[in-house]
């Protein structure tokens, strides 16, 4: 499987607050990162969790501890038992500690991002490519100088540069990983499958709207490609057009016994 990552990186500066909650929509997963040195930022995660709910959904967020190589001289500034509280509460996927200066967990935290998106594939628009390609969009979010744009080039460029920059506004940079289909979980074979299915309706259905001269938004399409109507006991799903047939035929049957039944007793009556 080939997963194009698309990875953003947000300035964590106060300034930069007025416009970042607009890169969370459609993102497929997102890495929190404090610094383990510097135990306010971690404090300052808890802002950003609300927005990503709100904006994404219950989307995938791992949490990041970064500048692990600073823990054999200062010790852990934030306590064990405090991190696996947020995790519980904020139904994070995962804890990693990670050190972009000696290369420490960078690989897995990507994979973990990659996989954790594979796991909760919607799809959204343009991340199904073809049945063997996927491409997500991934937000590093966190305060400033935590090391988020140092993790991401330590993943796509294999080196660490002392020269820091901090980011201003926003940084996109885009990898592909390859999983081997063996190394998938076997539901991800599935989740995928599906969507893929998904996607192929969605674009069919657009198309054909766009050639009435109706264009459709994404959110549009997902909405009127099917509905979930329960028969006997079973979920079952329709089309949306032939479920407001049906809906319309039983309000029309419903109107037609009661007319019926006001005429015989008028009937009855007089």
């Amino acid at each position: 499987m080939r997963i194009t990552l698309s990875l953003h990186d947000i300035g964590g500066q106060e300034r930069f607050d007025f416009f970042k909650t607009d890169f969370y929509k459609g993102t497929a997963a997102v890495a929190a990162v404090f610094d383990l040195s510097r135990p306010d930022t971690y404090e300052q995660i808890e802002t950003y969790f609300n927005d990503i709910r709100e904006r994404s959904g219950n989307i995938p967020i791992i949490l990041v501890g970064n500048k692990q190589d600073l823990l054999a001289s200062i010790g852990h500034t934030v306590k064990r038992k405090k991190i696996i509280k947020k995790i519980n509460q904020k139904d994070l996927v995962e804890y990693l500690e990670t050190s972009a200066l000696e290369n420490v967990n960078v690989e897995k935290l990507f994979k973990t991002l990659a996989l954790a998106a594979l796991l909760d594939l919607k799809p959204r628009l343009g991340e199904i490519i073809d049945s063997n390609h996927i491409r997500f969009k991934v937000l590093l979010i966190g305060d400033a100088s935590v090391g988020k744009s140092s993790l991401i080039k330590k993943f796509i460029n294999k080196d660490f540069d002392n020269n820091y920059k901090i980011t201003v506004g926003l940084d996109l940079l885009v990898k592909d990983i390859t999983i081997p289909d063996d190394d998938l979980p076997k539901e991800a074979h599935e989740i995928v499958k599906n969507a893929v299915l998904i996607a192929k309706k969605r674009q069919k259905q657009i198309k054909k709207l766009e050639k009435l001269g109706k264009p459709l938004s994404e959110e549009s399409a997902i909405l009127d490609s099917t509905a979930i109507i329960d028969v006997d006991g079973k979920e079952k799903r329709i089309s949306s057009a032939n479920y407001k047939k049906k809906r319309y035929a039983y309000i029309g049957l419903i109107s037609l016994v009661s007319c019926i039944l006001i005429l015989l007793f008028f009937l009855i009556l007089f």
